[in-house]
């Protein structure tokens, strides 16, 4: 029971669709007689003095006598416990719905990652020369001081282009996985490449994590790569 002496819950007595409908009719209207509201049901004017009374021990509907009629109004006041109440699901959902878009942003950060799949007629320990040795490296990447040593800072220089990549050894497990950091001309990235090798053929797995989002830099690296996979491709071959 609250302050306005309520015998009946709120949420009980709004339960029910006919009453809800009851409401939204009185709504409109200053008040209207119990005639004109049974016209609006496929019910007797009994069943819907029923629910009439069940809203009036809820306080949301008075009445008044006007002769031999009842009539009756709406008193919205005690709904603005429901609207508390759905107010503060509704704060509940939109931070939750909010959390949900910045972790799908943050997915699709995670998402933005170069991949390419090569496959060469070259034993594995080739193809790891060809990754981690600096000369080799520099015939189809660029001028490098590689060294597949955990913890190894190096760079990647290219004169012509005027471009220095910072990078620093990661990860090595000759002759499966290497990986270093890739980090100049706007990028921040991981260049991480995974090796198998397979009835005669090697499968060398690239993946550049850490794009932020799908630009210049972004496609730049999709057919960077591509083309210098076809010349590390024609390296291993002279090789």
């Amino acid at each position: 029971m609250n302050e306005n002496n309520q015998e009946r819950d709120i949420y009980a007595a709004i339960a029910d669709p006919t009453r809800r409908k009851l409401l939204r009719l009185l709504a409109d209207v200053e008040e209207l007689p119990l005639n004109e509201l049974t016209v609006h049901f496929d019910m007797g004017r009994t069943a819907v003095s029923k629910h009439l009374a069940i809203l009036k021990e809820a306080g949301l509907v008075i009445s008044r006598k006007v002769g031999r009629e009842t009539r009756y109004r709406l008193q919205a006041a005690p709904l603005r416990e429901v609207e508390n109440w759905v107010s503060f699901y509704s704060k509940f959902w939109s931070e939750r719905i909010s959390r949900l878009n910045q972790l799908l942003q943050e997915e699709q950060k995670m998402s933005l990652t170069v991949t390419q799949d090569f496959s060469f007629e070259s034993p594995i320990e080739k193809v790891w020369h060809a990754l981690t040795d600096a000369n080799t490296l520099a015939k189809w990447v660029m001028a490098n001081d590689m060294k597949p040593v955990v913890g190894h800072k190096f760079q990647f220089r290219n004169e012509q282009w005027n471009l220095i990549i910072d990078s620093e050894v990661l990860e090595v497990h000759e002759p499966n996985k290497l990986s270093y950091t890739w980090v100049g001309g706007g990028i921040n990235t991981t260049i991480t490449w995974t090796l198998r090798y397979e009835d005669g053929t090697t499968y060398l797995h690239l993946e550049q994590t850490g794009f932020e989002k799908e630009d210049q830099a972004f496609n730049g690296a999709k057919f960077g790569w591509a083309r210098m996979g076809g010349e590390l491709k024609t390296l291993l071959a002279e090789m």
